[in-house]
């Protein structure tokens, strides 16, 4: 089973063609997800022959919240994600008077080794997918009843070194659907 958030609209769009339904199901589908429903079952205007296809290719991964840290001088927050792999990562959430932020991490650990960042004390496991990434700001906004207005890439992890993952995270990040 693949993870869903991993896909733009566009593929999620082939995909549908690929498997005999109308492009315009991928519109509806992304709407949904992005609107905080992430049970097929949930998004009502779709086939039921359409949601059983989807059930039985996709899932779609919203990582747990294992804590969450306040800060005692303002408003930011850190929040710690399992995924289903187990593995720990972290987003921050600063709010600002234009808006909310969140910092968030591209992979489980970093390689990189700069003596001034805390990451370099958490060992490298593996790369974020695109839908890994794109999770934290759906997770945080749900559960924060917030609307994230800007994102910064700088959690846990070189962005750099997860180039195409971070990319079509942006991708789908910037869909106006």
């Amino acid at each position: 089973m693949k993870n869903l958030l991993d896909y733009s609209m566009e593929e999620i769009s082939a995909w549908m063609k690929e498997n005999g339904e109308s492009a315009f199901r991928a519109k509806q589908v992304f709407s949904w997800i992005y609107n905080n429903v992430w049970e097929f079952e949930n998004m009502k205007n779709l086939p039921k022959a359409l949601i059983n296809k989807l059930k039985e290719n996709f899932y779609i991964g919203i990582p747990e919240i294992v804590a969450e840290y306040n800060s005692t001088t303002d408003e930011t927050k850190k929040i710690l994600f399992a995924f289903q792999d187990k593995n720990i990562i972290e987003s921050v959430i600063m709010k600002y008077n234009y808006g909310n932020t969140i910092c968030i991490s591209t992979q489980v650990g970093c390689r990189m080794g700069c003596k001034f960042c805390a990451s370099t004390g958490i060992p490298f496991v593996r790369n974020l997918t695109s839908g890994e990434i794109v999770e934290q700001i759906l997770a945080v906004e749900q559960d924060n009843n917030i609307r994230i207005s800007n994102v910064v890439f700088m959690g846990i992890g070189e962005p750099l070194n997860n180039y195409n993952n971070v990319v079509n995270a942006i991708r789908i990040i910037n869909n106006p659907k």
